[in-house]
């Protein structure tokens, strides 16, 4: 299975703008053995919330949009983004987050995963990303 996520923040005092949300992060992703530049654009809805609308723009995929969510309880705090696409769904899943102290970048690594609409079940790794903001 995936190692649990690592988030390098206090979760007690977490807030979204520690992942530099509401704003933009530039992804390297890797698919296929591909490698591809993507913008993450984070909206919150409302201001402070931890989650809200994502937009993800690339030369080498359709753009797509959906939802993010950020969990700070428990033991593993997760954060991910949700595509949606006419015949699939993408799931964006971080597994370590290095948040950002005030003024700094916030670092990122974690898999996608796809699935087809017909068959919302059938995940499958299609890729890893990296990413900063």
């Amino acid at each position: 299975g995936a190692a649990p996520a690592a988030f390098v923040v206090n979760s007690a005092g977490a807030d979204s703008s520690l992942l530099g949300i509401p704003g933009t992060w530039e992804l390297k992703e890797t698919r296929a053995g591909n490698l591809c530049m993507a913008r993450a654009v984070f909206t919150q809805d409302p201001p402070g919330a931890d989650e809200g609308r994502v937009t993800v723009s690339s030369p080498c995929f359709d753009t797509g949009s959906g939802a993010w969510r950020a969990v700070y309880t428990g033991d593993a705090p997760t954060f991910g983004w949700a595509l949606d696409y006419e015949r699939s769904t993408v799931l964006y899943s971080a597994s370590r987050v290095e948040a950002a102290r005030p003024g700094g970048t916030v670092k990122a690594r974690g898999i996608i995963r796809a699935a087809k609409r017909s068959e919302p079940n059938k995940l499958a790794p299609v890729g890893t990303f990296e990413a900063q903001a």
